[in-house]
């Protein structure tokens, strides 16, 4: 089993957009040149989640799935 750092393809602030054009698209890589993150412990997803959280300043959401 493994746990993957999925990130959302377009970031929107909170509310911005109507209910019905919700930016739910989620992705692996945002660029070619990106890297997917993909971990054996959910615990290790989550640090690297609330590492790219923390580092994004666009609002961009990040999720973690098992896979």
């Amino acid at each position: 089993m493994a746990f993957k750092v999925l990130k959302q393809l377009i970031p929107a602030p909170s509310g911005s957009d109507p209910s019905w054009a919700q930016r739910n698209v989620w992705v692996e890589k945002l660029t070619s040149d990106d890297t997917v993150d993909e971990y054996v412990l959910e615990n290790d997803a989550i640090k690297k989640r609330d590492e790219l959280t923390e580092a994004d300043t666009t609002g961009r959401l990040y999720r973690v799935i098992e896979s």
